[in-house]
């Protein structure tokens, strides 16, 4: 069982008297195999924990190459968990009739839509809601967010994908242009809007993202998951609902102990 899964107490499940789990058992030929547990997945968490890991390794990474490398990595992580939320908590909050518009992978709403409509799917009668303010924090930056992951996957026409890198020497290292240095000359061809989203500061060229993008792009989505779970009345993150995986044991050994 994965170490890193929202709620597994292998104390609390119960655990096999002798050798290990699989250690030298022939399940399926009537060997006893172990303990069996049941549990329900996550997929938020599981991608949220796993755009975790590498958002750390690319702070650890031992060349910018790599460093961006797993950079992006854990931004499409990030932006999945997204994805895996909203698509989650409308199958399991949202009312039968209408569930399917957001949960419905044959006809998939856009993530940015199905985040704007969730709360007004909800199933519990009464639930308070607040109003949506596309022009409030965390949205505007939110929806770059999810705009940046958009353009690596519709890339578009090459002139919208000019990237630009600087150097002190024509032979030097060359690092991505920042906005602030572009120069005089080019000011008037070059808008800084060309090299990253105004609002959150995130670079267009997925070659330019650094560990630092990865914080404000975690940062932003985790105000986006509260801003979200205030809207639908606090039912999306009631007690860790969102993180829960709960787990049962479904076929104890016979002769196992119960701890």
């Amino acid at each position: 069982m994965p170490h890193d899964r929202a709620e597994f107490d292998p104390l609390a499940a119960g655990r096999r008297s002798g050798a290990a789990l699989g250690e030298s058992e022939e399940i399926g030929s009537g060997g006893d195999p172990g303990w069996i547990v049941e549990t329900v997945v996550s997929p938020f968490h599981c991608l949220y924990q796993d755009a975790l890991h590498f958002h750390t390794q690319s702070r650890l990474a031992s060349s910018e190459a790599d460093a961006s490398r797993l950079a992006r990595a854990a931004l499409l992580l990030y932006i999945a968990s997204a994805e895996a939320l909203v698509r989650q908590a409308a199958v399991e909050l949202g009312r039968p009739e209408l569930r399917g518009l957001l949960a419905d992978p044959s006809r998939p709403l856009p993530v940015a839509e199905a985040w704007r409509l969730l709360p007004s799917i909800l199933s519990e009668p009464g639930t308070p809601t607040r109003p949506f303010n596309p022009e409030a924090p965390p949205w505007p930056q939110f929806t770059e967010l999810l705009m940046l992951e958009t353009s690596w996957v519709y890339p578009g026409h090459p002139s919208t994908r000019r990237a630009y890198y600087r150097s002190s020497r024509r032979n030097g290292d060359y690092e991505p242009l920042e906005p602030h240095q572009i120069p005089a000359g080019l000011r008037r061809s070059l808008r800084t809007e060309s090299l990253s989203y105004p609002r959150t500061g995130l670079p267009r060229d997925p070659y330019a993202l650094r560990p630092r993008h990865l914080d404000t792009a975690r940062g932003v989505l985790d105000a986006a998951i509260e801003a979200l779970d205030r809207r639908m009345g606090g039912v999306l993150c009631q007690g860790q609902r969102h993180r829960r995986e709960p787990t049962r044991v479904v076929n104890p050994p016979v002769d196992g102990d119960v701890v």
